[in-house]
């Protein structure tokens, strides 16, 4: 009779806690059905009320630690650097109006000089910064 009983509050508690919205109280209700089934299991005799207590209650503890800690937002850091000046990027009508092959390949080559320039700096500066700490 007494499992029947037990059952019977065990299967309530689940019902119940679909209805909540987080996990650690869904969590302490699931843990203390477990935990006082699992007492009254172990318990015998003139001892079996207090092992279903005790088991009841260390199951809601557990239960709700489990249940916070499902709770908490799963958080991830990723760190982008983005260099100011993308890796060969020219400005395209920097060089385009010039009809002359040769005048305009020095022109390009110019701009990729200055491009060039321009990354070492982004990347002295990003290693300044994480060597020593001056950012920025």
């Amino acid at each position: 009779m007494m499992m029947k009983k037990l059952l019977l509050v065990g299967t309530c508690l689940l019902a119940l806690s679909a209805c909540l919205t987080n996990n650690q109280s869904g969590g302490a209700l699931l843990g203390g059905a477990a935990g006082g089934l699992l007492g009254n299991t172990i318990g015998g005799g003139s001892g079996n009320t207090a092992a279903t207590i005790g088991g009841a209650i260390l199951g809601t503890i557990a239960g709700s630690q489990v249940g916070a800690s499902m709770d908490r937002p799963q958080t991830t850091t990723t760190i982008v650097q983005q260099s100011p000046v993308p890796y060969n990027q020219w400005v395209p009508d920097e060089c385009d109006q010039l009809t002359n092959p040769g005048v305009r390949s020095a022109c390009e080559r110019g701009v990729a000089e200055r491009n060039r320039e321009r990354q070492r700096n982004a990347e002295q500066r990003a290693y300044q910064c994480g060597r020593y700490g001056k950012c920025d």
